[in-house]
């Protein structure tokens, strides 16, 4: 299923960890027995599991070369010489309505339309098997319009919606933007090879850094990126549950038994990034949320928990933990001890208190518990 012609209306796909993200969703949705992982063993490609970032860092290719992220380290980069090609005709658009007549409109027979499609594939000379040009005749259209994908990928990439995320001035907004990059580069390989080795993944990671309103929302639609499966809540559920204690909602239904970690690049440069989570402001809430997403990844009633858990492994997600409790105790050490300094509660319209230190400088009480 190779979509696209060969004289440039669209790049070839030649990244591994796009390619293989898109293939991850597939083929988690074929109805196969079996995981994500078996599927990749009966098709010779079980090597396909590790593409991503880390791949690249581990040199996943048998050669020496730096692009070991080519479809070419695991012989999956289809060539065709230029000597096979019989026809490569380029897209055309007509409109019939508009170059009508209107002493036509009442003849049936001027109804039809006609197109002639030139078959660029007769500029190589030399193949003698080329076939002549095409023409269409018909009363509607043979080709369907481009999906919003394609459109985002011929505008510019996926690079043109970070002005949208810069610009964000709410939570709700921001989260409705993630979720615009998501469709634009869902099961889209030349979109997410534009995130992932053009380095889109790291330009949002440093946007959403700057901003101070990062809550549970966000979080969600940041974890949509990584796995394919899951269904972030929506804006009002999120409100119903923003708490410092998590919900747990998403990890008791079914469909988190078919969640698949597809991506590698987006768990590394977003979610495994303690930059952009402003723990210190943000409370336990946020780290607890996300470690129980982590659980229903390798839970005891996925299907695809050893494929999920393999690829945790490889983004380091043992010393990712290790390095969120040291955080987390640290936070917590520091609020107990801003506690026990001669300090002044600042009174405020609500029930709570400001705990303010003898410099009179705010201490945030998220992390100090009585």
């Amino acid at each position: 299923d190779f979509e696209g012609l060969f004289w440039g209306d669209r790049p070839q796909r030649l990244s591994l960890s796009a390619t293989g993200t898109a293939a991850f969703a597939l083929l988690s949705e074929t109805g196969e027995t079996g995981s994500v992982a078996s599927a990749l063993r009966r098709r010779d490609i079980a090597r396909l599991e590790a593409a991503g970032t880390v791949s690249r860092e581990l040199g996943l290719g048998t050669s020496n070369d730096d692009d070991n992220d080519s479809l070419g380290s695991l012989g999956l980069l289809c060539t065709i010489p230029p000597d096979c090609v019989v026809f490569a005709y380029r897209a055309g658009t007509t409109n019939h309505n508009f170059n009508r007549k209107a002493s036509d409109a009442s003849s049936s027979r001027r109804r039809n339309w006609s197109k002639r499609l030139v078959n660029l594939a007769r500029i190589n000379m030399g193949n003698e098997y080329v076939s002549s040009d095409a023409s269409l005749f018909g009363k509607a259209g043979i080709v369907n319009p481009r999906c919003f994908q394609d459109n985002i990928q011929w505008a510019g990439g996926p690079q043109i919606i970070m002005p949208l995320v810069y610009a964000a001035s709410s939570a709700k907004s921001l989260a409705l933007t993630l979720r615009l990059f998501r469709a634009s580069t869902e099961r889209h390989p030349p979109n997410l090879e534009a995130m992932q080795g053009g380095g889109g993944f790291q330009i949002l990671a440093i946007l959403i850094q700057g901003k101070k309103f990062v809550d549970q929302n966000i979080l969600e639609q940041a974890f949509a990126f990584a796995v394919h499966g899951f269904v972030p809540q929506s804006m009002e559920d999120g409100a119903k549950s923003s708490s410092s204690v998590p919900s747990i909602v998403g990890l008791n239904n079914p469909p988190f038994t078919n969640w698949v970690f597809s991506d590698l690049d987006a768990m590394k440069q977003l979610l495994l990034n303690h930059q952009v989570w402003d723990l210190k402001n943000s409370g336990p809430g946020l780290p607890l949320r996300l470690v129980m997403l982590m659980n229903g990844l390798v839970g005891q009633k996925s299907v695809h928990k050893a494929f999920n858990s393999r690829r945790l492994h490889l983004v380091g997600i043992i010393r990712w933990t290790l390095h969120l409790m040291v955080e987390a105790a640290e936070l917590y050490t520091a609020g107990e001890m801003a506690s026990r300094r001669p300090r002044a509660r600042a009174r405020t319209n609500s029930s709570d208190s400001v705990i303010m230190n003898e410099t009179g400088e705010q201490i945030s009480n998220v992390w100090y518990v009585e």
